[in-house]
């Protein structure tokens, strides 16, 4: 089998397609950091203008109670007026407060924390409150279960979802569409991995020497070296950001479902997907390359499979939290708590589809010559 690893590799590296891709690859990180940044600066414009429409709205709020309660006759009406009059003050006070917060990039846990307050507050006594948020009264009481949650622990706040550390770019690795663009990537640099079969070398009776499943081993340990090379230059360019960004703070927390997860802690749990959806890749490329016998074939067929589930995996919810393949959103998956019933399900895959191949060419071998 070294033999045969050692042929694939110097096919692998004498293809210039895979020098491409390791360039996009690059090319994306530094296009995502770059996005963030941008995100991160659209984000905290956006806040400074919410607080300082809010303090604009609380101060017209605050004039029409006073107005109210003027015009009002009765004593009930006139202190109902009057506690709205506190609660916009109070309102405008915070607001300001977050203004401030926002525009210097040093947002207050605590600040956050009373701003939730209020809102919960004006939800529960029915004040007009719509151009202050649009969130359900069970939204901002679970904001606030993590809030205090963050505060307890003394886990300091992010003043932005989109901030360049480290911690927090990995951790958005784990959306949906990004997490799909990883494995497109991967993808990328195996598809060929079977390309002996366009060039008709299969067809070649195996010498006694190499079998079938030697062969079809070979090339599934050669997919997972990538895979490991593959996580480590992510992990690599990962360092550099880090260099110029920082780590970030991996007890930060997130609020999925009922559950609160650390950020390292999801940070664990990419690694767990990014391999397990990986090796599912591998294997049902595997078995249909060697259905088909063409790579571009495969290619075609596998992608269209990837998109066509992905685009009706409502219609397959049943099942595509079993196979991470099928689905990539991470919080559904924690908040499923099918993580670890994923990465089983995935290793089992792999081995079925590596058997099927085998048997599939159990008549046909794959000459492998030397350099």
């Amino acid at each position: 089998m070294v033999y045969l690893l050692k042929y694939e590799w110097h096919k692998f590296i004498r293809t210039k397609k895979n020098w491409l891709v390791f360039l996009l690859i690059l090319c994306s990180f530094i296009g995502y950091v770059s996005f963030n940044g941008y995100q991160n600066h659209v984000y905290i414009e956006a806040k400074t203008e919410q607080f300082s429409k809010a303090r604009q709205n609380a101060m017209y709020d605050i004039t029409n109670m006073a107005n109210y309660q003027f015009l009002a006759k009765k004593e009930k009406d006139k202190q109902y007026y009057g506690n709205a009059i506190e609660y916009f003050k109070r309102l405008y006070s915070c607001a300001n407060d977050l203004y401030r917060d926002y525009s210097t990039s040093a947002v207050s846990l605590d600040d956050l924390m009373q701003w939730n307050d209020l809102l919960i507050e004006g939800k529960i006594k029915k004040y007009t409150i719509i151009s202050y948020t649009t969130h359900s009264l069970d939204y901002l009481k679970k904001t606030q279960k993590e809030y205090r949650y963050l505060k307890k622990n003394h886990i300091p706040i992010k003043h932005s979802p989109y901030v360049c550390t480290t911690s927090n770019l990995a951790v958005n690795l784990s959306n949906h569409y990004l997490g799909a663009v990883l494995l497109i990537l991967y993808f990328l640099l195996i598809f060929d991995i079977f390309k002996e079969f366009d060039q008709g070398v299969y067809k070649i009776l195996f010498t006694s020497k190499y079998d079938t499943l030697k062969i079809i081993l070979t090339k599934v340990v050669f997919s997972i070296f990538l895979l490991i090379g593959f996580i480590g230059l992510i992990v690599l360019l990962f360092g550099v950001n880090t260099m110029i960004f920082g780590m970030g703070n991996t007890q930060y927390s997130f609020s999925v479902g009922n559950h609160i997860y650390m950020e390292s802690k999801i940070l664990m749990y990419i690694i767990f997907i990014t391999i397990a959806m990986s090796l599912f890749l591998i294997g049902v490329y595997t078995l249909i390359s060697c259905l088909f016998k063409s790579t571009t074939t495969s290619l075609v067929i596998t992608i269209t499979l990837y998109l066509m589930v992905n685009l009706f995996s409502q219609n397959l919810h049943k099942i595509n939290y079993f196979i991470g393949f099928l689905n990539v959103d991470m919080f559904s998956m924690l908040q499923q708590n099918k993580i670890f019933t994923i990465c089983i399900m995935n290793i089992v895959v792999l081995i079925v589809c590596v058997i099927s191949s085998v048997s599939l060419l159990k008549k046909k071998d794959l000459i492998v010559t030397g350099d």
